[in-house]
């Protein structure tokens, strides 16, 4: 009975010497954001949507349903990332392409949110587009870059979403990638 106390006592002891545990430190969608932001180089915060291509809205509100248009990369420097896949394609170009077109489409989502990210209660769906060949290896890759980063952004309970793929010989306008999400208000 006394070895029993003894390592009761012992262990409390330890326990208690233990060094406390680090605070959680919660992060809003904002914060979330901005490192995001800061990371891929746009240095001023959400940059200005550059206009759609055509005679189209760049994001409609029916009831509490976003649809937005298809966001291509566009990068700090105000340029447009173009042109095709090819199988020399490096994985860190569709990478960056590939989180470029988020920051796009949580752009329009959050306009079409009355400007507050906040505003949104949850995601549907995203698509994923790249232009690749038959047989480029990264594709899948490409499409979980984009899943992990909006989530990393929006949280898992705001940004968990269902998913398709798709690889194509060409988008519009020449883009490598494009991102589409389907959003809902709270």
């Amino acid at each position: 009975m006394i070895r029993k106390i003894f390592f009761i006592l012992l262990i409390s002891l330890l326990a208690s010497c233990a060094e406390p545990e680090a605070p959680v430190v919660e992060t809003t969608i904002d914060d979330r954001l901005n490192a995001e932001l800061l990371r891929l180089g746009f240095t001023d915060g959400m940059p200005e949507l550059p206009p759609v291509f055509g005679p189209y809205e760049p994001s409609v509100v029916v009831d509490k349903e976003i649809y937005i248009t298809a966001s291509a990369p566009y990068t700090p420097e105000g340029t447009w990332i173009t042109g095709l896949v090819t199988h020399d394609t490096p994985a860190e170009h569709m990478l960056y392409a590939a989180e470029l077109s988020v920051i796009q489409a949580l752009n329009r989502i959050r306009l079409a949110a009355g400007g507050d990210l906040n505003n949104i209660g949850g995601l549907h769906h995203v698509v994923v587009m790249t232009t690749a060949p038959e047989g480029y290896p990264h594709v899948e890759m490409v499409a979980q870059a984009t899943s992990e980063m909006i989530i990393r952004v929006l949280g898992p309970e705001v940004g968990a979403h269902s998913r398709s793929i798709l690889r194509s010989i060409s988008l519009p306008v020449n883009m490598t990638h494009e991102t589409e999400i389907r959003a809902y208000l709270k």
